[in-house]
């Protein structure tokens, strides 16, 4: 009888696992090695980035009994991390971390500060970054305030990893909705 309960237990462990959405993930690093001379010694300092592409492996409805089915393209969140190694020791430390976000208007990135994270704007073939907001953690869980040149309001990230801001428009008189979509670089 113990037996069977514990294939039983198996079986259902299994089918839990399996039910997990496929995702495709592409890591790239690059590791750059920084010499620094002062008066007295010559310092060697080492930079390394980590780009990490996270997308759902999404298949088209109408090849859905069939045996090779076609690829939907999904939505791409892009993690740029810093790493750095200034010291002794073996270990590099964390110095940033930025996910790449998309809406109509260009693509955004989000770069982590001590608290809560800044709103940074790119737009066409020039990839210079300008800050257009800063967001602080609530008491609330999960939600932030959101205080940029264009809007101010609340931001929360929803289920998909989309970053989505409340807030009100003083010229329409209502509360507009924005959505920052998950993006790759």
């Amino acid at each position: 009888m113990k037996h069977v309960i514990y294939i039983c237990l198996f079986l259902f462990a299994g089918t839990v696992f399996a039910q997990q959405k496929p995702k495709e993930v592409k890591e790239e690093v690059e590791v750059k090695t920084v010499k620094v001379k002062d008066s007295e010694k010559t310092t060697e300092n080492k930079v390394k980035v980590v780009t990490r592409e996270t997308s759902d492996v999404e298949l088209d409805e109408k090849d859905k009994n069939k045996t090779n089915q076609d690829r939907v393209p999904g939505t791409t969140k892009v993690e740029k991390r810093t790493y750095v190694d200034n010291d002794a020791s073996d270990k590099y430390d964390i110095l940033t971390t930025e996910t790449y976000y998309r809406m109509d208007d260009g693509n955004y990135v989000f770069s982590p500060r001590d608290q809560g994270f800044q709103i940074s704007h790119t737009k066409g073939d020039n990839q210079r970054q300008n800050i257009i907001g800063k967001s602080w953690p609530t008491s609330l869980k999960g939600y932030y305030i959101v205080d940029g040149a264009s809007q101010s309001g609340i931001g929360y990230f929803d289920q998909n990893g989309n970053f989505v801001t409340e807030y009100y428009n003083k010229a329409t008189k209502q509360v507009e909705v924005k959505t920052y979509l998950k993006s790759s670089l």
